[in-house]
């Protein structure tokens, strides 16, 4: 008898621990991304390629520590990608690159692929 109970216990508050959670809720994601409206369609196209260039531009104005809107092959080496590709961007070998620059050079490797 004192097992039976102890087993409609549990399973009552294994019932209730599932209640908490919403139903179609992740646990795993950001209390932001759960239960997106089934009409929010992920980025694709046009909209993808802005949210990229949005955030590589946030990524480029960090690495830019003078705020001069370029950066030099020293504030490079905090970007990854332009200090390993910075000759090859620097067109004008100025010794400094602009995100108009950065983003020249990103549109001309993608035409080159093609």
């Amino acid at each position: 008898m004192k097992i039976m109970l102890l087993f409609f216990f549990l399973l009552g508050t294994a019932g209730a621990a599932d209640a908490q959670v919403p139903l179609g809720a992740d646990a795993q994601l950001p209390p932001a991304l759960r239960n997106r409206p089934a009409d929010a369609s992920p980025a694709a196209g046009a909209a993808l390629r802005a949210q990229a260039l949005a955030k590589l531009e946030a990524q480029f104005r960090a690495a830019d520590l003078d705020g001069n809107r370029t950066l030099s092959r020293e504030e490079a080496k905090g970007f990854g990608f332009v200090s390993r590709h910075f000759d090859a961007i620097d067109t004008r070998g100025r010794g400094a690159v602009s995100f108009d620059e950065l983003r020249a050079y990103l549109e001309g490797a993608q035409a080159r692929r093609r």
